[in-house]
């Protein structure tokens, strides 16, 4: 009775990774539009849509076109993903164990926990040299300043996050809507310039690794959906919410990316520089920069919590034995530890992220739609499915090597052989894991039958 006591009155979320009981859900679908919303609506969205005409030299509506496809089909991925949390009632790293494996799923989520701190780390930078260039703070105290309260508010756990993501999404779609409208109306129309010497790619290649460059971001949000539907896990009507679930989270994640990208883009063109806030600070009145800061923290807030909240369950789902508060904190440290290190030379060492992760997490992402779709079994007697669901996704991560073009880091043979096709590791990989996956798994119903 007193541990019980403790609990109640303790401000950090208990709840683990363990199943969410009809009991213990509360929300409403709606919540999950205004969280992934305010998740978007930030600078670090707008470097990500500025890397198209910035590096890539994209024409802007070359640029426009890669960023609104690649959003469509991520947001209608994190929009299935997010209704695993309705379905399974746990988090996406504890639900992943049934289809990679004990063995496999904890090396999968050291990975994302590795995403997580990673995403941390970038908009926290990001933040700081806003931070820098308003109030004159240097970037080290920056960092540390915004890490102890983006931790803290993940420490604190789900509802915390679910609240201030309310509060976030209002005033940061009025905020960059103001900002949006002043920025882009001193600007000329026209094309943005054309690609520099060296970036590695003609048009098609560039305006593959555009759509990839979007595709990643919001693929970095995918592993982390079923985080915050989890607790929608009502007995009444779940496919209803399943559905409201779905739509929600959808167009929260593409309107507020496809819009903040493509201002990125735009901006992109027309402005020359390494430090991302200058996209927005040498455009706007020197009156209305403490409001943009103010916004530009606002947004990471938003994203960061997030991160550092669904990184912290994937420790626990690597196996580590912690609170939920004390595993925010270990991803905390290790954000910091990279936000530190990765504040220099930020857009080619936040183009790198983007892909690396993109070539770790999307040859999971078909098994995991396949999976829940159309349940498989194995074919192999001596290996079970999740042992084959692991196994498939390192083949998917093998075969994108000769795909990857990130030059000067590596150059796969196909890449150096056809430049023209830019970076098709991600394609490549997501398609492999899948046919193996669909090769090496019946459905369960073919499977009963043969028994």
């Amino acid at each position: 009775m007193p541990l019980r006591a403790t609990r109640k009155s303790s401000p950090f979320e208990v709840k683990g990774i363990e199943r969410v009981t009809a009991q213990e859900a509360h929300g409403q679908p709606e919540s999950l539009f205004r969280l992934w919303m305010a998740a978007n609506v930030n600078i670090a969205t707008l470097g990500t849509g500025a890397i198209a005409t910035t590096l890539l030299g994209l024409p802007l509506w070359q640029a426009a076109l890669a960023i609104a496809v690649a959003n469509f089909l991520g947001s209608l991925a994190l929009g299935l993903f997010s209704t695993y949390g309705v379905r399974y009632g746990v988090p996406m790293m504890a639900l992943c164990e049934r289809w990679f494996g004990r063995p496999g799923n904890r090396v999968l989520s050291w990975i994302n926990f590795l995403n997580g701190a990673s995403w941390f780390a970038v908009n926290t930078v990001v933040c700081a040299y806003a931070l820098e260039h308003i109030l004159s703070i240097p970037p080290a105290p920056a960092i540390l300043l915004l890490a102890a309260v983006q931790i803290l508010v993940a420490s604190i756990g789900h509802k915390l996050i679910l609240r201030a993501g309310d509060a976030c999404f209002l005033v940061l779609v009025l905020l960059f809507s103001v900002v949006s409208a002043l920025a882009l109306l001193p600007l000329p129309v026209g094309s943005c310039p054309a690609p520099k010497i060296g970036s590695g790619a003609a048009v098609p290649g560039a305006w593959i690794l555009g759509a990839t460059i979007s595709l990643s971001y919001l693929g970095g949000w995918m592993l982390f959906a079923a985080d915050y539907s989890r607790y929608l896990r009502y007995e009444n009507e779940p496919r209803s919410i399943e559905r409201q679930v779905f739509w929600h989270t959808f167009w929260g994640a593409f309107l507020s990316t496809t819009w903040i990208e493509i201002l990125g883009a735009f901006l992109g063109g027309a402005i020359r520089s390494e430090d991302p806030t200058d996209l927005l600070f040498s455009l706007l009145p020197g009156s209305l920069h403490l409001l943009l800061a103010a916004a530009i923290v606002m947004g990471t807030i938003s994203a960061n919590m997030i991160n550092l909240y669904s990184a912290g369950l994937s420790l626990l789902g690597a196996g580590l034995r912690l609170p939920q508060y004390q595993a925010s904190l270990l991803v905390g440290a290790t954000g910091l530890a990279v936000a530190l290190f990765g504040q220099q030379e930020f857009y080619q060492r936040y183009e790198g992220l983007l892909f690396l992760l993109a070539y770790l997490i999307f040859p999971r992402l078909p098994i995991l739609a396949i999976a829940h779709l159309r349940p498989r079994l194995s074919r192999i007697p001596s290996l079970d499915t999740g042992s084959i669901g692991f196994f498939c996704w390192l083949g998917g991560v093998l075969s994108s090597l000769p795909f990857i073009r990130q030059e000067p880091w590596f150059l796969g043979p196909i890449a150096a052989a056809h430049p023209e096709w830019g970076d098709g590791a991600v394609i490549v990989g997501a398609v492999v894991s899948a046919l193996l996956y669909l090769s090496l798994t019946q459905r369960e119903k073919q499977a009963a039958a043969l028994g």
